[in-house]
């Protein structure tokens, strides 16, 4: 097609690292009901069902400043979640949109990519996220 079309995720960790402490966000009630089906150790990082504040200790209850599903490969610029397949949906979602990538540093963005319309860009977002979900 002859269309530069914006990277996938590269897995540089800068979303994560940002925003992946207490305090980014609250879980919904689908994040409550797969963790409770699939991963039920995610709930003990989780404040309560009726206050679902992420992510907090187990052990001493105290909010943590990293998320505690991220994890560094060794060696590499590069970070993994081990909870990637059921990851709450603030994570699943981001970025809200372009302005976010770009003062986060999304190392999805590339130089070509800040001439196209914040469109263009949502959409190949958006089509990133479907492949990326399937």
């Amino acid at each position: 097609f002859g269309i530069d079309l914006m990277k996938a995720c590269n897995q540089c960790g800068k979303c994560c690292l940002k925003y992946g402490g207490s305090g980014y966000g609250m879980a919904s009630e689908k994040d409550l009901d797969v963790w409770t089906l699939e991963k039920p150790e995610v709930l003990n990082y989780i404040y309560s069902e009726d206050m679902p504040d992420m992510w907090l200790s187990p052990i001493t209850g105290d909010e943590l400043h990293r998320c505690p599903w991220l994890k560094k490969y060794p060696n590499r610029g590069q970070y993994y979640c081990r909870i990637n397949e059921v990851r709450p949906g603030v994570c699943r979602n981001y970025p809200v949109n372009v302005e976010q990538m770009i003062s986060d540093g999304c190392e999805m963005l590339e130089p070509e990519d800040i001439n196209k319309s914040t469109d263009t860009l949502m959409s190949e977002l958006q089509n990133l996220r479907r492949v990326s979900n399937e």
